[in-house]
């Protein structure tokens, strides 16, 4: 009886590799590139200029190199979107990171401080709170002879006088109470008084009248 070599499962294949492309620009050193392309930087994604068109959600291996052959950036990353007009003219390929080596990360942290500290600042100028000196007061008038002295003033407060006394008026002179009124048991005495008066008054002659009006008048 012919026998047969067992079968043997088919070993699992590995996935393709992502693809790969490296941009080179022309800068001489790290600080030039980050002087101008500083903007095609954030902490999660890197804006490849001059890279071609790919279809979005494509991961991709990059290097990002200089001149010199000196490699900025080393990484994969997801195609988000492609810019024809990415960085001043130029077309872009932009990709959110997957996955950088660690002097990649360093400057992918770098370019994010530099980018930080060159965004104007949103928050309001803030004021001087500081109190300033208060002006001085002006001398107190000279005070004459027989006027009250103004009370002192403390610095940055008005003081007001307390309103004087008020002056008592000049009293009125006291009406005379008059006379109470006679009693019917008066009546002869008023009618006597009555009767000296006219005889006195028949006695008087024109001179002594003028006198007595005259001194009234002096009163």
């Amino acid at each position: 009886m012919k026998t047969y070599p067992p079968l043997v499962a088919d070993a699992p294949v590995p996935p393709p590799l992502p693809a790969a492309i490296r941009i080179t620009r022309p800068y001489a050193s790290e600080d030039d590139f980050l002087d101008r392309e500083l903007d095609t930087f954030t902490r999660a994604s890197i804006t490849l200029l001059g890279a071609q068109s790919r279809p979005q959600g494509v991961v991709l291996r990059f290097e990002l190199v200089l001149a010199s052959g000196q490699v900025l950036v080393r990484g994969e990353g997801r195609v988000v979107a492609f810019k024809a007009n990415a960085f001043e003219g130029l077309g872009g390929l932009t990709l959110r990171f997957t996955r950088l080596d660690t002097k990649s990360k360093a400057l992918v942290d770098r370019a994010a401080a530099l980018r930080e500290q060159r965004r104007p600042s949103t928050r309001p100028p803030t004021h001087d709170t500081t109190t300033p000196d208060p002006m001085p007061l002006p001398p107190p008038p000279p005070t004459l002879p027989g006027m009250p002295r103004p009370a002192p003033q403390e610095s940055g407060v008005v003081a007001f006088e307390a309103d004087a006394a008020p002056q008592s008026e000049p009293s009125l002179p006291l009406a005379r109470p008059s006379a109470p009124s006679a009693s019917s048991a008066d009546a002869p005495e008023r009618d006597s008084l009555l009767e000296r008066l006219r005889r006195r008054a028949k006695a008087l002659d024109a001179g002594d009248i003028q006198r007595i009006l005259a001194g009234r008048q002096r009163r």
